[in-house]
């Protein structure tokens, strides 16, 4: 795996990031006393309290930085308590004219993030010794690396950011850190007291940069309490009279039917949540065409947790010019040339009439912000022939148009543990041999959703999904184009004014919206095999096929996304509906969140191999079937034995080939000398698309899935409890012994899967169960 910190010699990281302006040369720097840092000379006996005082007092007083101040800020956290953030950096750098003075970070308005340590070693996070790692597996250093993570997360989280600089001090050793979404540049450590004039050139050349060479993203405009735009989000957010009820089954008012433009009460309440003064508020850039629309913005209603990553984070905007609420994405997508941005696709599905999709309004890159990290990685490597820099790297996903569900943090600081920081060095989506690249990326649709827990009933879920099948049906067959990221997060809740099937008269329905297509590819097109170590999986993991987490590698084909949407039905009706399942949150872990890891490689649990491809029946626990006293048992009853066939036959053709000696996928027949079909003459349906039509078919209305008992009022509130806690702590799977164990967090819940529920709260060794 690639690391995602890069070293570089502090000559080259002044160069390449704090480049002089124009007409200045390095001799007109100011004058700086030799003695400026003495202070600290004896930092080993110092307290980090007092090395953090006096260090910057001697930038304060001494001008280092002209026209910046530095400020302390670790004994408070924020007041505004954005996103219940209880962090406390121990300082940081601001603009003259908005140094605060009440000892609180100021998340909003940081320039450059400053750190304090007081142990040499222990409490480095990078370890700079010849042929070591440069992240430093020790545990101090650890936690202190996820530190910094948080502190650089939380300030692309709230303010716009292309990077982010950081000062790390630890006693009398000091690096400069360069954050972006593909990683971290870092300077070896120094000793500033012995060389305090590279310190004070460093942060001279600070104070010359641009708020664009700052990493301030100048597509972002802030506003003011002063500037009419900020005024104007303060009406908007005001409830109208003429807001549409986003309630199910709504009939329309005469009044009602005479307006084009709804603006549902649910988009206009995101948007006043949004408008809080405690989050800054923001006037975006959008490219449309050749021109560009610009979007009002607060604060996020998504935001993907990570650093390295997409960064997703999702708004309900108010567009300037058309004059109405609309749903912006804003995110770091991946650069590569194979990889259309979803915009691109969304627009083909859009002209190809698929329905219930996202309709788009505009989208583009951003002013060819990049990430400069993997140029820096790449400098530093061997060329690898086999592994162009045009090759698509491995993805993961993002939700698009709402938050999946209120996120349930293990404490108020949401700080992140040893756990966090390792899951994210080692995630099985990053292993490959080069840093991502990303581009910076906007788009905005019409449609703004609510997430699918928000579901009303057990046959309105089902119903929800069917119109996600439909949409991807419709992809398929009209657009030509496979989703290849069916998860609950993709799977929305669209409230629409439709025509009542009965009497005409418009009312409101609750639809579903299959979003997020940027990971989506043409059917037919083959993907690279690169086989790195950890061959790249597409999606998320809950919700992948067994297929696609057991054969290496796999191209996602329509029987996986279809497997997908049966997962995500399960999730939700285990979650939220009434059962007799006993501890819903174990049967979560250990079907959805499990996993084997044998030979170096992540594969599937054995709870979701044992049902899909053994026994095609749920249990709670061995020979005791999961129901729900509802038609959702014959919907399961008959999905689940037509995936357990469709992997029986997968299995035999597996063995037909293999003695055949022939390779199992993606083979393509020898060029022949017949001649070719005409272009008016149907393709030929595939074992996939028989697969897709016969899975489908079994609708929500057909008599064989919906028998006479009747579906009620079903759903129960959420059976997760939000203080919920993993029942078996988590280990390195790179160390552990136990076999089967959780694969990755969910966004709402914390997990650490059993292989069946049925097992013993604590396993040993011998008792966890064989992967399969």
């Amino acid at each position: 795996m690639a690391h995602k910190a890069v070293r570089i010699e502090v000559a080259e990281f002044l160069d390449t990031f704090f480049p002089l302006p124009e007409g200045v040369t390095a001799d007109q720097h100011p004058q700086w006393a030799e003695d400026v840092f003495d202070g600290l000379a004896e930092g080993e006996v110092l307290t980090e309290q007092e090395i953090q005082r006096r260090f910057v007092e001697a930038v304060n007083d001494n001008d280092l930085i002209p026209g910046l101040k530095m400020f302390t800020s670790s004994e408070k956290p924020d007041i505004t308590e954005m996103g219940n953030f209880k962090q406390k950096p121990d300082a940081a750098i601001f603009k003259a004219d908005s140094v605060p003075t009440d000892g609180r970070p100021h998340w909003a308005d940081q320039l450059i993030t400053v750190e304090f340590k007081r142990n040499t070693t222990s409490q480095d996070p990078f370890d700079d010794r010849k042929g070591a790692e440069l992240e430093s597996d020790a545990a101090t250093r650890k936690e202190v690396r996820g530190q910094l993570i948080d502190y650089s997360e939380l300030v692309f989280r709230i303010q716009h950011r292309t990077a982010l600089f950081m000062i790390l001090v630890i006693n009398r050793n000091i690096r400069v850190l360069r954050w972006d979404r593909s990683g971290t540049v870092v300077t070896p450590a120094f000793d500033y007291v012995a060389q305090p004039e590279l310190l004070c050139e460093i942060l001279w050349r600070m104070s010359l940069l641009s708020d664009e060479q700052l990493g301030i993203d100048t597509s972002a405009t802030r506003l003011h309490p002063s500037d009419t735009d900020y005024k104007l989000m303060d009406i908007l957010a005001l409830a109208s009279e003429t807001d549409l009820s986003s309630c199910d089954d709504y009939y329309l008012k005469p009044a009602e039917r005479q307006r084009k433009d709804h603006v549902f009460k649910h988009v206009r309440e995101k948007f006043g949540e949004a408008v809080d003064p405690k989050w800054p508020r923001y006037r975006v850039e959008v490219p449309d065409g050749d021109g560009v629309r610009t979007f009002l913005i607060g604060a996020p209603a998504f935001y993907a947790q990570g650093m390295a990553c997409r960064g997703t984070k999702g708004y309900v905007a108010w567009d300037i010019q058309a004059k109405r609420f609309a749903w912006l994405k804003d995110a770091w997508r991946l650069d590569y040339e194979r990889m259309e941005p979803e915009g691109v696709i969304l627009s083909k599905l859009n002209a190809q009439g698929v329905i219930n999709v996202p309709t788009l309004v505009c989208h583009g890159d951003i002013r060819n912000q990049k990430t400069r990290t993997p140029d820096i990685w790449e400098a530093q490597q061997p060329v690898r022939p086999d592994t162009p820099a045009s090759t698509a790297a491995s993805v993961s996903p993002s939700p698009t148009l709402v938050d999946l569900v209120p996120q349930a943090p293990s404490s108020t600081s949401l700080k992140r543990t040893l756990l966090d920081v390792e899951a994210e060095e080692t995630s099985d989506s990053e292993e490959e041999y080069t840093l991502r690249r990303h581009a910076h990326y906007r788009i905005v649709v019409q449609e703004v959703a609510k997430p699918l827990s928000e579901f009303l009933s057990g046959q309105h879920l089902v119903s929800v999904i069917m119109d996600c099948v439909q949409a991807h049906r419709d992809a398929v067959t009209k657009a030509n184009v496979v989703h290849r990221d069916v998860s609950s997060g993709n799977i929305l809740i669209l409230p629409k004014v439709v025509n009542d099937e009965n009497t005409g008269k418009p009312c409101v329905a609750w639809k579903g919206l299959l979003a997020d297509w940027e990971l989506s590819k043409p059917i037919h097109e083959a993907e690279p095999l690169l086989r790195p170590r950890q061959p790249p999986r597409t999606g998320t993991w809950q919700f992948l096929s067994v297929g696609m987490l057991t054969e290496n590698p796999k191209t996602v084909e329509i029987p996986d996304e279809l497997e997908s949407y049966l997962h995500v039905l399960l999730y939700f009706s285990v979650r939220y509906l009434a059962s007799d399942c006993k501890d819903p949150a174990g049967f979560i872990e250990s079907y959805f969140d499990s996993y084997a890891f044998q030979d170096g490689l992540y594969t599937c649990g054995a709870r979701k191999m044992h049902v899909i491809k053994t026994t095609g029946e749920l249990e709670v626990r061995d020979g005791v079937p999961l129901t729900f006293n509802s038609p959702m048992d014959h919907i399961f009853c008959t999905l689940l034995p037509v995936f357990k066939a469709h992997y029986k036959v997968q299995d035999y053709l597996k063995k037909k080939d293999a003695a055949l000696k022939l390779p199992f996928r993606n083979i393509r027949p020898m060029p022949s000398s017949a001649p070719r079909p005409s272009p008016a003459v149907p393709p030929r349906i595939t074992r996939a698309q028989r697969f897709f039509r016969t899975t489908t078919s079994c609708s929500v209305s057909s008599p064989r899935l919906t028998p006479e008992c009747h579906w009620g009022d079903d759903k129960v509130g959420d059976r997760v409890p939000h203080e919920y806690k993993p029942l078996v702590p988590l280990a390195n799977p790179h160390r552990a012994s136990a076999r089967t164990m959780k694969r990755r967090r969910m966004t709402d819940i914390a997990v650490v899967p059993l292989a069946f529920s049925s097992l013993p709260k604590r396993l040993t060794q011998s008792q966890m169960p064989k992967a399969k």
